[in-house]
């Protein structure tokens, strides 16, 4: 039964990194004609989009479970900026 569990999971994470190798790499053809910022406000925004959308999935009462979204989800994106910025600090050091 873990095995099975531990292979679905498997499977998400890497359904999810081949999604966010997608829209990066879409950000960075966009980046190729616009260095002013707005293709990482566009998808930031776009994420909190979806974000919203995802969670008035999950309820029928959006506004009562708004903050319990808003909290799962304000962490869920600061713990991965904070894995991505130490992996970035680490290619940083290396390349001085």
């Amino acid at each position: 039964m873990d095995q099975d569990k531990e292979k679905v999971d498997e499977y998400k994470e890497e359904a999810m990194f081949n999604y966010a190798d997608k829209f990066i790499n879409l950000a960075n053809e966009l980046s190729k004609s616009d260095n002013s910022g707005s293709v990482g406000v566009g998808l930031r925004y776009a994420a909190a989009r979806y974000c919203a959308f995802e969670a008035s999935l999950q309820t029928d009462n959006l506004n009562e479970d708004m903050d319990k979204h808003l909290e799962f989800f304000v962490n869920a994106f600061k713990n991965m900026l904070q894995k991505n910025l130490e992996e970035y600090s680490k290619i940083q050091l290396f390349q001085k």
